[in-house]
């Protein structure tokens, strides 16, 4: 058994290798945080899943960032708050990926319709009733306008109060998507009843638009059974419980 001494000796040796070893390791980490930290230095890379509305330098850019991407200097906090400050954007969330990936994901806002203002521009409204944008034509084909009421004077960001409006928009969010994409135009008539236009080629009425409550269930199930089949119809009502087809002569 050593000494006293000697073993004291080696247990102090033993300390300051250690203690040399962990003044190392840090002066390598604050070595090399500073390099690749540099306004030039490009570190890891950014992913952004659910939308390709935004690039890695874009939300750089909304970190307060102008450089290269960098995840050492990208301020997470403020990259998402700018993100869900953007009108196009439901939500957004991010996180850290071993060893070098910042990933952020990001829901859209689905644009239901547009609506005439009360100026004769259009407001493209999301699903929850979201001004996505304000327009003096209809640019995106793909969603339908609604016909036979107006919105007020909208800007961008605003959320539609109208009663009317919300009434069709809570009907569309209760159908399915492939059904929604079928919808070619909507209106509310001289007396307040919603009529759907469809790729079919005929209309649908589905009655009083605040009386909208469940006719969700009944279209999908008329919607389900029309698939496949080539229907030759004037019109079909669905004011009522059970569904009546005009077909044509």
């Amino acid at each position: 058994m050593l000494p006293f001494e000697e073993r004291l000796k080696k247990d102090r040796r033993r300390q300051n290798m250690r203690l040399f070893a962990t003044a190392a390791l840090i002066v390598c980490l604050a070595g090399g945080w500073f390099y690749f930290s540099r306004p030039e230095q490009s570190f890891g890379e950014i992913k952004i899943h659910g939308t390709e509305l935004f690039k890695p330098e874009d939300i750089m850019h909304m970190s307060g960032d102008a450089g290269p991407v960098n995840i050492i200097r990208l301020s997470r906090k403020k990259a998402l708050a700018a993100l869900e400050g953007d009108v196009r954007v439901e939500k957004a969330a991010a996180g850290y990926e071993f060893p070098a990936t910042m990933n952020f994901y990001v829901n859209e806002r689905t644009p239901a319709m547009y609506v005439r203002s009360s100026y004769g521009n259009y407001a493209k409204l999301s699903d929850t009733g979201v001004v996505l944008e304000v327009t003096d034509g209809i640019k995106d084909a793909g969603v339908p306008l609604l016909d036979g009421v107006e919105c007020g004077n909208v800007f961008t960001g605003d959320e539609i109060g109208e009663d009317k409006i919300k009434d069709v928009l809570k009907f569309l969010g209760e159908i399915s998507a492939e059904a929604r994409a079928k919808i070619s135009e909507l209106k509310i008539d001289e007396d307040d009843k919603l009529v759907l236009g469809l790729d079919y080629g005929f209309p649908v009425m589905l009655g009083p638009v605040n009386e909208l409550a469940g006719k969700s269930e009944l279209f999908m199930m008329v919607f389900k059974e029309m698939q496949g089949k080539k229907i030759k119809a004037v019109y079909m009502d669905l004011e009522y419980s059970k569904p009546y087809v005009k077909l044509a002569e």
